[in-house]
């Protein structure tokens, strides 16, 4: 095999594969700088290389989870990637088991509305849901949560794990008014979110829609790493009743969810 001066072997593809691979890293500072998003033309001058060059930069990071395409035709650094490393496919697969059996055990425990969500693409997406008529349902179900992470359970565990930089990205983008419980100012979501990595799982009371609150705890594989979120949905009524006994129930299964299923 080849060796460089350095002793070491040279780079998959040459002076060709490092070229593209810091281009895709230029393009990736690029959108990190510019939070409203760019177009592709704009990045074809920011490489130096065509419009069809730029379109493959950042379809390849879109692909990848690192950058999001919206339907305004504008790319975006995904908010979600900073600090949240992915699971291989191969283990993706081993725990959909584990995310079906977490949920199943907190909706026979609880008897409330239970979901179990991913982060994929710079957003959550509802994995799996258990509950049954008349138990209150999540505003939206079937979309991803992405911008309205600050007043949902789900999502402020998601931001609770986030670098420094990558939340000061959310931040910056605005912080949306749901409703009149809905966190708004950026210091006292930083102390909301440090209050979730102290007790361990989040909630929402009416900060998305009315009458809606969550409950929420990190799943997290023997790793460290975040394998997904377990929540609940819950009236106002039946989260001031029960509360601690949601909490607690929710962040057991959640820690019990994923011990030894990437191995």
């Amino acid at each position: 095999m080849p060796q460089t001066k350095e002793g070491q072997p040279p780079a998959p593809g040459g002076r060709r594969g490092l070229s593209t691979a810091r281009e895709v890293l230029r393009v990736l500072v690029y959108l990190m700088d510019h939070p409203d998003g760019v177009r592709a033309d704009e990045i074809a001058a920011v490489v130096g290389k065509s419009t069809s060059t730029a379109y493959y930069l950042l379809v390849s990071l879109c692909e990848e989870g690192f950058a999001v395409h919206d339907r305004g035709g504008l790319y975006r650094a995904a908010a979600l990637t900073d600090g949240l490393v992915p699971a291989a496919e191969d283990e993706q697969e081993s725990w959909k088991t584990s995310s079906a059996r977490a949920v199943d055990a907190l909706f026979a425990r609880t008897r409330k509305r239970s979901y179990f969500g991913v982060v994929r693409a710079g957003a959550i997406e509802i994995a799996e849901v258990r509950g049954r008529q008349g138990v209150a349902r999540m505003p939206g179900l079937g979309t991803q949560i992405r911008d309205n992470l600050h007043a949902l359970a789900m999502g402020k565990v998601v931001l609770a794990r986030l670098s420094d930089r990558a939340l000061e990205r959310y931040v910056r983008r605005g912080l949306p008014r749901y409703t009149p419980s809905t966190i708004e100012d950026p210091a006292a979501l930083r102390a909301e979110l440090t209050k979730v990595r102290h007790q361990g799982f989040a909630v929402d009371r009416e900060e998305f829609d009315e009458d809606f609150c969550c409950v929420a705890a990190p799943a997290i594989d023997d790793r460290g790493r975040l394998a997904g979120i377990l929540g609940l949905s819950v009236t106002a009524r039946g989260f001031d009743s029960e509360r601690r006994e949601l909490g607690r129930a929710v962040r057991e299964i959640a820690l019990r969810a994923y011990v030894g299923a990437s191995r």
